[in-house]
């Protein structure tokens, strides 16, 4: 089994969690598997555990996590019979750039699957709240074909409902 999970959430829906069961499930049925786990803020916490935004490293992470990519689509092309799941948890809240990134992962005979995260849980980033509700809304108004969507365990709070809804209003008008 060749795998690719695209993950798709605002900060704070819990993809890193859910990275980790998906990579927990997959390693249970396929204990040899080689696992890749792409996600942008590995690279902007330290030796400490301190996660340090800035551009530049969020641009090298980026670029480092799409050679990853590349590098375990070719390696799974040419080890068909090797397992392999490739899971992406980054926001994604760019619907094309999801696209191209499940067509590259098509393209290599990988089986594909995007979900989106619902939850609200307190981001560990220290995001302002109008930040992830902007991102919350980013990610509803471009969906991505065939994602399925985790219902949340932590739903978003009838004020931050609120903000969304004045948001999409704000949109509309």
């Amino acid at each position: 089994m060749q795998k690719f999970i695209l993950l798709r959430g605002h900060q704070g829906s819990g993809k890193s969690t859910f990275a980790s069961e998906k990579i927990a499930e997959f390693q249970n049925a396929y204990p040899q598997a080689k696992i890749y786990h792409i996600e942008n803020d590995k690279e902007l916490t330290d030796a400490n555990g301190m996660y340090q935004f800035n551009t530049e490293k969020l641009a090298a992470a980026q670029q480092k996590g799409m050679a990853t990519l590349k590098n375990a689509l070719k390696f799974g092309q040419q080890n068909q019979t090797t397992n392999i799941l490739i899971i992406n948890s980054n926001t994604n809240q760019k619907a094309n750039a999801c696209r191209t990134l499940l067509d590259l992962a098509n393209k290599y005979g990988f089986k594909t699957e995007v979900y989106r995260l619902h939850n609200f849980y307190p981001n560990l980033h220290r995001v302002p709240e109008h930040e992830v509700l902007a991102a919350y809304h980013r990610l509803n108004q471009n969906r991505v074909r065939n994602e399925i969507h985790v219902p949340a365990t932590c739903p978003i709070s009838a004020e931050q409902q609120a903000e969304i809804d004045e948001m999409e209003k704000f949109q509309a008008a």
